[in-house]
């Protein structure tokens, strides 16, 4: 009912638009306003297509020449993802988004209950897109983005449809400002791999959509970025489990800046072939309250501060007109970052008392890791071939940690791993708007039951594990 009414209330809004745009422009019939306003995505001018949506694939579109009037582009896609595992694994949605294969779980006779394939088939990854345009204000150029899926909010609610991205875009000559629900900057929209899973190379690149602020200021070649940020799908856990209640307890919005250099190189004999470079930095701060009171009902404000630096770099050389090949490296040191699905969290610190004691008023102390992708990629026509490789691993925290090998004291998914390795390849065919598409890729985990006092994970008796996905893709592109 409540998904009904959501469409029902689009629907008037759209339809109320475009009669104001009937009484205002009088040069057109209703039939060419109705067809302006209401058009589909022109995909011809989109060179290349790929599933992950950010604002960067609609840039070369979001500001028409000369735009006087309201419009709404509708784009997306219709996909279908066929998915063979050999392994158990920690996924969302169903396997749509793909972390890492679980750890050995033994039945009664020491077999192990993880040890087993599946299969499965999913449409739900279908997507739905407006790119809305609107006459300039404040001088500057106006457009927006409202994206849906449906795979839900949760696995509980899947074919469900939800909120993916909703944004407001203000582009003056050298500034721009972004308002609203989309991809958070440590995913870095300009270099990310174009990957089949939806993970789109998490657990080793941050993954992330928020509510966000941000503005970015062009420098010639050089690029400023500031932001703040909330949680909303993505968030961290706590006592109350996973919920955006431990940032918005702390009354301080998550924030950071990036700084990177954007250039291009002409081909000295062909001065339409160019070679394209982006190397950036990055940082990101935010700051959690995991609890109010403490088990005692006493009243405790104590938090933990996480961080987290990035560098990355995207090459792109034009061998023809018709053939580019590129590399995509990324780097990142961090803490606190499981809301980003990657590997860390934090942990209570070490107190005199040995046992672990929710009463207690406690600190906290941030998990360190680090991750480490690359990309590599050639598209030839219509073809795309490319392979990865990810690494990660858990490096334990600064400071010591309270009964170090209880579970417990760990708010983290992942505290018993000590490294994550992927290494996967992909094949693409795309033929108009029709996209086939395979992609093998395999991931061990070491998984370990030692810690030291730190919490890092020794691996002296770790065991690795591992998985190979096999996913084949159709998708058909409007």
């Amino acid at each position: 009912m409540k998904k009904t009414f959501f469409l029902a209330v689009i629907l008037c809004c759209c339809l109320q638009s475009y009669g104001n745009i009937v009484d205002s422009t009088r040069t057109l019939t209703a039939k060419e306003k109705f067809k302006n306003f209401f058009s589909l995505r022109d995909t011809d001018t989109i060179r290349e297509f790929n599933q992950i949506t950010t604002y960067e694939s609609y840039k070369e579109q979001a500001h028409p020449k000369n735009n006087k009037r309201w419009g709404v582009a509708f784009g997306g896609y219709i996909s279908q993802d066929n998915i063979f595992d050999t392994r158990q694994s920690i996924t969302a949605r169903e396997g749509i988004i793909t972390m890492y294969p679980a750890n050995i779980k033994t039945d009664k006779n020491g077999k192990d209950i993880n040890a087993r394939p599946s299969f499965n088939m999913l449409a739900m990854n279908t997507r739905l897109t407006g790119r809305i345009t609107a006459p300039k204000a404040l001088g500057a150029d106006i457009s927006g983005m409202l994206e849906g899926w449906f795979v839900g909010v949760a696995n509980s609610d899947a074919n469900g449809f939800c909120l993916r991205h909703a944004i407001i875009q203000l582009q003056w000559p050298t500034t721009h400002l972004l308002i609203g629900q989309t991809w958070h900057p440590l995913f870095t929209e300009n270099c990310f791999a174009y990957t089949l899973t939806g993970s789109a190379g998490a657990p080793f690149q941050a993954f992330s959509r928020a509510p966000q602020i941000r503005v970015k200021q062009n420098f010639g070649i050089n690029n400023l970025m500031l932001y703040i940020s909330a949680q909303r799908d993505y968030a961290s856990i706590g006592f109350n489990g996973t919920s955006s209640e431990y940032l918005r307890n702390s009354a301080i919005p998550e924030g950071g800046m990036q700084y990177f250099l954007d250039f291009k190189k002409h081909n000295k004999k062909d001065s339409s072939l160019t070679s394209n470079t982006l190397i950036g930095i990055g940082g990101d701060y935010k700051y959690l309250i995991p609890r109010v009171v403490t088990s005692d009902n006493e009243y405790c404000h104590k938090g933990v501060h996480s961080w987290a630096v990035i560098a990355f770099l995207h090459h792109q050389h034009a061998l023809t007109h018709h053939s580019q090949l590129g590399l995509k490296v990324k780097g990142m040191y961090s803490q606190g970052v499981n809301d980003f699905l990657l590997v860390g969290g934090y942990a209570v610190r070490y107190y005199d008392s040995y046992a672990l004691n929710s009463a207690v008023n406690f600190d906290y102390v941030g998990l360190n890791n680090v991750s480490v992708w690359f990309d590599l990629y050639a598209n030839i026509k219509s073809w795309e071939v490319a392979i990865f490789g990810g690494y990660t691993q858990n490096l334990g925290a600064f400071k010591n940690i309270q009964d170090w090998n209880n579970a417990n004291s760990y708010f983290t998914k992942d505290y018993d791993i000590r490294s994550i390795q992927r290494i996967s390849a992909r094949v693409k065919y795309t033929a108009k708007q029709l996209q086939f598409a395979f992609e093998p890729e395999y991931t061990t985990v070491l998984y370990g039951q030692q810690r030291n006092s730190l919490g890092e994970v020794q691996r002296e008796g770790a065991k690795l594990v591992g998985n190979l996905r096999l996913l084949l893709t159709a998708i058909l592109y409007f």
